[in-house]
């Protein structure tokens, strides 16, 4: 493949490893951009806007660009409005991209950066820090160590989401480790959400901390949780990757199984539902799944085959089109597989809205050489968003019109947390290798 991450390991390469597992590192999308590392370069696919004022029913469109950096890209990872890269020059080293309201670029301050379009270094985590992976949520980043210490920055809520404890500061703007955590366990991957936090084990075991809305900790409760603490209800399945929306999160075993927690569209019924716990879903059932994405309201699994299975909001074309519902008013679809007719896929990603597909195909033509006669390239679908605020703010921190407004006790007062707004872009073929030439010329 062409994806430069090959002679990378992951920290958890011995985890993921024995369990077949994929490690999500190529593909990652934020509200309005789409990332994807391919030949040690980051490319980045920026959506128009979605909303269709004339009503022309015109699909959105990606402007590409090639942000310059010193050093080759092995890994992306997007929250709201901002993007961590992970390079190596040999050694380890994290570049940040986008918004930085809360410090979430990590680069000591939370002044913006007048060109969003460039990649900054995030000079406090220097070569010793030998970081082996980084996550983005919300408006929080968190970066995880070889040793398997784990670092946050960004925005501080009050549920405690940065695991530093009770601090009364709004933002911490450099990467901080947690200390509590240390003494705990060995990470080998963050999760954030930008409200709760969680971190995976070497051993496989999911510990969570921070807001407790909609039960994402998966604690049982909806109490906000200021230290980590193990999931129980998960203690007996070795767990070798986790995504996570802003109100749910998935869990992948070394099975192959899919849980899910938090507030859950798709997956066990056709309405939004919250699920306190850990629970398997079991319409995945006998398909062995090696990689999970998620958006903020729909959900991707990668098969062993190389197939697609999609669950949650539907309205923003995300998973490709509209699956034919016998209900049209239906927000989320079950679980289902996507059919995309892309041959092999990859790898998955999944933007706020929108969703990334590495897929090979096989060319059909008798010419093809037997080198030539598959081909890597990037798909993606859907729609691009305005960054929005994290759903679990108190309503009078939100100056902002529309949205779903959530209730504590988990009711929905709005349906959705994903408007439909215009017409989405049905599933298109990004001509990656056309980027990275031109960007080189």
């Amino acid at each position: 493949g062409s994806g430069g991450a090959a002679s990378w390991a992951p920290p958890n390469a011995a985890l993921v490893g024995s369990a077949g597992a994929r490690l999500a590192a190529r593909l990652d999308g934020s509200a309005g951009t789409s990332w994807l590392v391919a030949k040690g370069c980051a490319v980045r696919l920026t959506w128009s806007s979605s909303s269709d004022q004339l009503g022309l029913g015109t699909p959105p469109v990606t402007l590409p660009d090639v942000p310059s950096l010193p050093a080759r890209v092995v890994q992306v990872a997007c929250g709201e409005a901002h993007t961590l890269l992970l390079a190596l020059d040999p050694a380890p080293r994290v570049f940040a991209s986008g918004a930085n309201d809360y410090g979430q670029l990590g680069l000591g301050d939370t002044m913006p950066r007048r060109d969003v379009a460039r990649a900054f270094e995030v000079k406090a985590l220097d070569k010793s820090a030998l970081i082996g992976g980084v996550t983005c949520g919300g408006n929080v980043s968190m970066a995880v160590s070889q040793r398997g210490d784990v670092w946050s920055w960004g925005c501080n809520h009050e549920s405690g989401v940065l695991g530093l404890g009770t601090m009364p500061v709004a933002c911490v703007p450099t990467p901080t480790p947690i200390g509590h955590l240390r003494r705990k366990v060995r990470a080998v991957q963050a999760a954030t959400t930008g409200w709760t936090s969680l971190c995976l084990t070497h051993l496989g075991a999911v510990f969570s901390w921070g807001g407790g809305f909609c039960g994402v900790h998966g604690h049982g409760h909806q109490e906000d949780e200021p230290t980590a603490k193990p999931l129980r209800d998960l203690s007996e399945v070795a767990v070798v990757q986790l995504a996570t929306g802003p109100l749910h999160v998935l869990a992948l075993s070394s099975m192959g199984e899919v849980f899910s927690w938090g507030r859950i569209a798709g997956a066990f019924g056709p309405e939004a539902q919250l699920q306190l716990t850990p629970k398997y879903i079991d319409a995945l059932q006998g398909i062995r799944i090696v990689q999970i994405a998620a958006g903020r309201e729909h959900n991707l699994a990668l098969s062993e085959a190389g197939e697609v299975y999609g669950w949650g909001a539907h309205g923003a074309g995300a998973m490709g089109g509209v699956p034919k519902l016998a209900d049209r008013t239906q927000l989320y679809s079950l679980v289902h597989k996507v059919e995309l007719g892309l041959g092999k896929v990859r790898e998955i990603g999944c933007g706020q809205c929108h969703s990334l597909f590495w897929a090979t195909t096989t060319l059909e033509s008798e010419e093809a050489l037997s080198h030539q006669r598959e081909s890597n390239s990037l798909w993606i679908c859907g729609q691009g968003t305005a960054p929005a605020p994290h759903p679990a703010m108190p309503q009078e921190q939100k100056n902002f019109s529309g949205g779903a407004t959530m209730l504590r006790g988990g009711g929905l007062a709005g349906s959705s947390l994903t408007p439909h707004i215009g017409t989405p872009l049905k599933l298109t073929r990004v001509d990656v290798k056309r980027i990275l030439d031109m960007m080189a010329s």
